[in-house]
């Protein structure tokens, strides 16, 4: 169930929290934050209070604070808050009598909306609205209007300070070295602040009716107070437009000022229609709509959407796309390999161009990967677990509490967990079979998957008794299984990527002879190829179980296995058992096999995936938000549609359920991702291989059809599916097909059938036959 209320009006649909509830705002606040992939506002109010986190998390602005911590994102100076003065009262929602309250956010426009009334020690009551957005229209643009009425009683009057606070921290880490503040032509205030590497300027100007404000210069803070005089009756309006950039996008100052003269000459009401535009030109395409759906799986599959819209640095491969995106401190703003695997899928099958520019921030730290793997002894790249912009390893080194030692754990994942190199190469391979982007490949595709293949070579040993290379002591997506040998995810993966590198090095030898000889890729061939031929993979044993590694079949099972599933509280098994107590067990913190079978759907046979499926769902505790929506895509796909929906409702409402402890830190961008997923590899049985769009949807039982759209090979295409009938229409928008384009392949239940203008193909008891 989800936690907030839900109102679906003519303008979108609203989550609402109609109660002033301390111990749920650092959640809401990361629910509640506005993003448009170039900065991200928490949802707090904009009133002082206590139990919240203001925070600004600008795209790739990333410090090191001290020599002994991770570089992480930087939480900005706040630009939100403001204090309220009223007949000698300060107006504080902790302290002053609060007669309504409502909190709410519009999941299609991103527009926060927060509504307070207060009752005076005077008598009088008043109403605050708070209104706010962040522009997708201008994306260096925050905008801010406060309306402050007299409901009942007298008229009041006093003031309203509101400024750029310079002060804010990370977890009590302030990162900006030095901060400069000022004040221009007596009405526009600006900060700068100077990090190690980089310089974020903030300039924000108001609009009222108060005359000139009085500017006060603090401690890494300037403010301006306001007049504020309501009548009886009457309200009092207030409007703050903040430009914010950092120092590779600065524009001239004078600009700057245009551009916040102009946003006050246009006001609040016209600066937002722009930015409602601009979000729903961006819905027009990546929108799900699904017949049969309750309000609230709408809101849910909604809400992902935005926050995957709001966390793209579009037009900018400087960044990527961290685990709490733009919302929050948590993982210190890195990025995983839930981009490539989770995310990614999102923006390539709706915004190809987005997909390149994540892949193109991955070939930046190409230079710190092949510095990594040196340093490890290995050859090639090897991308680190954590990134942040450089390229280089972010993990700590050191994380939970060790129940017996009472030390903190020492965190291996940095060390052994090396199979985002090869979930790399593997969404470098997507894109390029969706796209055919041959100059894609040429300037980073064929550099990435060739350093990253002779990696894997080097990472290998030879087994004598197996006659196999082997992959010893090593960390899988399991991450409750350490220094295992042979992990099936990661041996599989890296064949993929070997033998990927092994297919393409004739081709590249033509298309890129420069790269191919700088790369000494001739050299290099025949070790690929052997590789591909005498890795070790796990295969199915007599009960068509994979091993998931080398002895995790022969460990013990976990016996009180459904307490810590249904546990409210995260790794609550690490609180009773130790780490080295856990990787004797068979149990798992969230798929790892699993995982394999959706990235491969045709690899095995459907009785292998199928009993795979089932005998690690068994085992896994799903203690990552990455879980739940790898287990219930993989469910639809083998048809065990209960369970499938069972973990559906729970990857739903991660972020949106009742519990206040999680989310607080920011929301979960991997399982919003896996949301989309779920719905159109999972539901709609989307898998696009050997240049075929293979569909075999499986909606669940109340869902009538999914209407979607997504790109494949420059076209654009119209889906509608339901468990019967399969429509396609090729619409055309935005396409530029190569000369002579040919028709796209479609599978439905083993008939190709060719997608020219439009396609219909009816299913009847599972035998499919193409209509007229």
């Amino acid at each position: 169930m989800i936690y907030y209320d839900i109102e679906k009006k003519e303008d979108g649909i609203w989550l609402a929290q109609r109660e002033y509830q301390p111990r749920f705002h650092l959640k809401t606040e990361s629910v509640f934050a506005q993003c448009n992939g170039y900065f991200g506002v928490r949802g707090a109010g904009g009133l002082p209070s206590l139990n919240g986190k203001r925070g600004m998390f600008v795209a790739g602005l990333f410090n090191c604070a001290y020599e002994d911590e991770v570089t992480e994102l930087v939480n900005c100076p706040d630009v939100t808050e403001f204090r309220l003065i009223l007949d000698g009262e300060e107006i504080c929602p902790d302290r002053t009598m609060i007669k309504g309250y409502e909190r709410k956010f519009n999941i299609y426009t991103g527009e926060l909306v927060i509504s307070v009334s207060f009752e005076l020690k005077s008598g009088t009551e008043i109403e605050v609205v708070e209104r706010r957005f962040a522009s997708m229209e201008n994306r260096h643009l925050f905008v801010q209007s406060i309306r402050i009425s007299v409901c009942r009683g007298a008229g009041t009057s006093g003031k309203l300070i509101s400024g750029i606070d310079g002060q804010q921290t990370n977890s009590g880490v302030s990162h900006f070295q030095k901060i400069n503040c000022r004040v221009y032509d007596r009405k526009i205030m600006q900060m700068k602040g100077y990090l190690t590497e980089d310089t974020l300027s903030i300039l924000a100007e108001s609009s009222c009716e108060c005359g000139t404000p009085v500017f006060t210069l603090k401690r890494r803070s300037v403010e301006a107070s306001y007049d504020v005089t309501v009548p009886e009756g009457g309200s009092w309006e207030f409007e703050k437009y903040v430009y914010i950039h950092k120092q590779e996008d600065m524009a001239e100052l004078d600009r700057q000022k245009e551009i916040l003269k102009d946003c006050i000459s246009k006001g609040y009401a016209s600066v937002i229609s722009a930015h409602k535009e601009k979000m729903s030109k961006l819905w027009q395409q990546a929108a799900i709509r699904i017949k049969g759906a309750t309000l609230e799986e709408e809101a849910s599959i909604a809400f992902a959407q935005y926050h995957l819209i709001g966390m793209m640095p579009w037009g900018s491969s400087s960044s990527s796309i961290a685990a709490k995106g733009l919302t929050g401190e948590g993982y210190k703003g890195h990025v995983f390999w839930d981009t490539e695997i989770f995310v990614l899928p999102f923006f390539l099958y709706n915004f190809p161009e987005a997909a390149r520019q994540l892949l193109e921030f991955r070939y930046k730290g190409l230079d710190g990967a092949r510095e990594k793997a040196a340093a490890y002894g290995y050859e090639g790249a090897m991308y680190p677990w954590e990134a942040a912009v450089s390229g280089k390893e972010e993990t700590p080194l050191y994380a939970a509490l060790n129940i017996y030692t009472g030390k903190a754990n020492k965190v291996w994942s940095g060390i052994k967990e090396h199979h985002v190199t090869a979930d790399i190469v593997y969404a470098v391979w997507q894109y390029y079979s969706m796209t055919g982007d041959d100059r894609f490949m040429e300037k980073f595709g064929y550099e990435i998957i060739f350093e990253a293949a002779s990696f894997w070579v080097s990472r290998a040993e030879w087994d004598e008794v197996r006659k196999a290379y082997v992959i010893r002591d090593i960390i899988g997506p399991d991450e409750y299984t350490e220094h295992i040998d042979n992990n099936a995810y990661s041996n599989y993966m890296a064949r993929y990527c070997v033998s990927l590198a092994a297919s393409l090095a004739g081709k590249a030898e033509k298309v890129t002879p420069g790269l191919y000889h700088r790369l000494k890729v001739g050299k290099r061939r025949k070790s690929w190829e052997e590789f591909s031929e005498k890795i070790y993979l796990p295969e199915p044993n007599e009960q068509q179980i994979i091993p998931q590694d080398d002895t995790f079949l022969t460990k013990k099972c976990l016996t009180d296995i459904e307490k810590y599933k249904e546990s409210e509280v995260k790794q609550a098994v690490l609180q009773d058992y130790s780490r080295d107590e856990i990787v004797d067990m068979q149990v798992l913190k969230q798929a790892d096999t699993v995982m394999l079978l959706n990235l491969f759907p045709q690899m095995f046979s459907p009785e292998v995936v199928r009993k795979n499926v089932l005998y690690y769902e068994s085992r896994t505790i799903h203690d990552s938000s990455l879980s739940y929506c790898a287990h219930a895509q993989a469910c639809a796909a083998i048809g065990a549609m209960d369970l499938a929906w069972k973990f559906f409702e729970k990857c739903m409402v991660i972020d949106l359920d009742g519990n206040p402890n999680d989310t607080t830190d920011g929301i979960h961008a991997a399982s919003l991702g896996g949301i989309w997923t779920c719905i159109v590899f999972g539901f709609a049985g989307v898998n696009y291989e050997g240049e075929v769009l293979h569909l075999t949807p499986r909606l669940p039982e109340h869902w009538e059809e999914i209407h979607f759209h997504i790109k494949v090979r420059g076209k654009d295409i119209e889906l509608t599916l339901s468990n019967t009938k399969v429509c396609l229409k090729d619409t055309g928008a935005g396409r530029t097909p190569p000369p002579k384009e040919s028709p796209l392949k479609v599978a439905v239940g083993g008939e190709v059938y060719e997608l020219k203008d439009s396609l219909q193909v009816f299913i009847i008891e599972r035998k499919e036959g193409k209509s007229a």
